[in-house]
C-alpha cells in the first residue's frame, strides 16, 4: 500500500510519514475544497472570510455555516463576529465546522461565546486512480440532463428520508446543488427508473463527494458502487489527485479507506485514511446579531 500524503511505501515503522505539517497541508485542501463547494453552492449568501467560507443560505437551511475558517491562518473576535452577523441574517443554529488544524484560537472564542460540539464527522481521503474503475451491471448512472433538476432532488431527499416524502423547503434547500458552478449532479438508474443520486465537486485538485443517496428498496445492489465509481472517474477525469467526503459515523460505503485517526495512535501509516471534522454550533440559536 501507498501512504496517501508522501507516496512512500507504508511501514508500521515510520511514524514521521504522519507529520503534523503533511496532515496539515492534505487537511487545508480537503478542507478548502468544501469551502468552494458551498460558495459556489451558496452563490450571493456566500461570503469569503478568514480562509474559509460562510454562507447564507435562508431561514433553517444547514447549508447555513461556515466551513474552513482559521486553516492556515488566524482568526480575529472581528472576523467571527462578521461570521456571526452573516449567519444570523434569521433565526436558527450558528453552524461552523472546525478539525484538529483549525487556528486554535478561534476555537478559544467560540468556547467564550457558548458554541458546543453538535456533530462529529469522518472526512474520508484516498487518492484517485486512473480511469478504468469497474460498475455493477445493470446500472446506468450519467450526470443530470437540463430538465431533470427537480427529480435529482426529490431522489436525494427521499433517499436521505429512507423514501418519505420530502417538504417543499427541503427541496429549495437543495435545489441550487443542481446550479452550482464546478458541482455535477448524477443520477443512478435500474431499467430506466432513478433510483440513486449523488454529487461531485472539483477544486484545486480535490474531487469532494457529496449529497450520495439510494432510495431504500433498491440498496445492496450496487447502486452506491456505481455512483463511487462514476464520481472517481470524473475526479480523474478533471486531473484531481484526490478524492474525499465526509459522514456522520462509520458509513457502509468508505472509498476503500482506512482511519488516519486510528493508525496515528499506532504510530501507522495509512494507505488512504480519515481525517476528523468537528461542527459546533452555538448553545442557543441567534437572529440578527449586530
Amino acid at each position: 500500500m501507498v501512504d496517501l500524503l508522501s507516496g512512500m511505501p507504508q511501514t508500521a515503522a515510520a511514524p514521521d510519514l504522519l507529520h503534523p505539517a503533511g496532515l496539515s497541508a492534505l487537511a487545508g485542501r480537503i478542507e478548502r475544497a468544501q469551502a468552494a463547494q458551498n460558495a459556489s453552492i451558496g452563490g450571493d449568501g456566500a461570503m469569503p472570510l478568514a480562509g474559509g467560507v460562510v454562507v447564507f443560505a435562508g431561514p433553517g437551511s444547514p447549508l447555513t455555516q461556515a466551513v474552513a475558517l482559521g486553516i492556515g491562518v488566524a482568526v480575529s473576535p472581528e472576523e467571527l463576529d462578521r461570521a456571526e452577523r452573516h449567519m444570523g441574517q434569521a433565526p436558527g443554529p450558528m453552524q461552523i465546522e472546525t478539525c484538529p488544524f483549525t487556528d486554535p484560537g478561534l476555537l478559544v472564542l467560540l468556547a467564550r461565546r457558548g458554541y458546543r460540539v453538535a456533530e462529529f464527522q469522518q472526512v474520508l481521503a484516498r487518492r484517485i486512480p486512473g480511469p478504468g474503475w469497474q460498475r455493477p451491471d445493470g446500472v446506468e448512472v450519467r450526470p443530470i440532463r437540463g430538465d431533470e433538476g427537480q427529480t435529482f432532488v426529490r431522489l436525494v431527499c427521499a433517499a436521505f428520508l429512507n423514501g418519505a416524502e420530502p417538504t417543499e423547503e427541503q427541496l429549495g434547500w437543495m435545489m441550487p446543488t443542481t446550479r452550482a458552478p464546478g458541482t455535477t449532479c448524477i443520477v443512478a438508474l435500474i431499467e430506466g427508473v432513478p433510483v440513486g443520486a449523488a454529487t461531485v465537486a472539483v477544486s484545486s485538485g480535490v474531487a469532494t463527494l457529496s449529497g450520495a443517496g439510494v432510495l431504500p428498496e433498491y440498496r445492496r445492489r450496487g447502486v452506491q458502487s456505481a455512483l463511487i465509481s462514476a464520481r472517481m472517474e470524473a475526479g480523474s477525469a478533471a486531473g484531481c489527485d484526490i478524492a474525499s467526503s465526509s459522514t456522520v459515523g462509520s458509513p457502509s460505503s468508505r472509498l476503500g479507506c482506512t482511519s488516519t485517526s486510528e493508525a496515528a495512535s499506532r504510530a501507522a501509516t495509512p494507505a488512504d485514511g480519515t481525517l476528523p471534522r468537528n461542527r459546533t454550533c452555538s448553545s442557543s440559536p441567534r437572529s440578527a446579531i449586530v
